[in-house]
């Protein structure tokens, strides 16, 4: 959980912000590598955590791990619903220089950084519960 949060914070206050600085092409070229190498270790890291915050409630039955895997899944419908569309958008104008907008370009990059914030907060929120869990101490061994 905690990868995938500083991942996505970093991605919201640092990158994105960055990119804004530049010309809509050089701020794509570069959106479009970092997101095809980010997208294996995000996709890993969400299932990790989901998993292992369900191993967790299962040995344990503390229900902050089963909430915190939960909002790490959430994650990837979330995703696919409201990013797709845009990464889909922005892969094709980088591929083919389709409907290539400088000014459309920065609409999605924007739209893209906001929606993606959302998936920061929810893998924040999963880290929270999950230290909560962790600390409060609510376990009950299941074997």
């Amino acid at each position: 959980m905690g990868i995938f949060a500083g991942t996505a914070l970093n991605y919201n206050t640092v990158v994105m912000p960055s990119l804004r600085k530049f010309a809509s092409s050089s701020s794509l070229a570069v959106w479009a590598e970092m997101y095809l190498l980010a997208k294996p270790i995000q996709i890993a890291t969400i299932v990790v955590s989901a998993v292992g915050g369900t191993t967790l409630f299962y040995k344990t039955g503390n229900t902050c791990y089963f909430g915190g895997a939960l909002m790490m899944a959430v994650i990837a419908p979330y995703t696919r619903i409201l990013l797709y569309p845009i990464n889909d958008s922005l892969l094709g104008i980088r591929k083919h220089g389709q409907g290539r907008n400088d000014s459309s370009v920065e609409e999605m990059l924007i739209r893209w950084d906001m929606i993606h914030f959302g998936r920061t907060l929810l893998s924040y929120g999963a880290m929270v519960l999950t230290l909560y869990g962790a600390l409060t101490g609510k376990y009950k061994t299941i074997v």
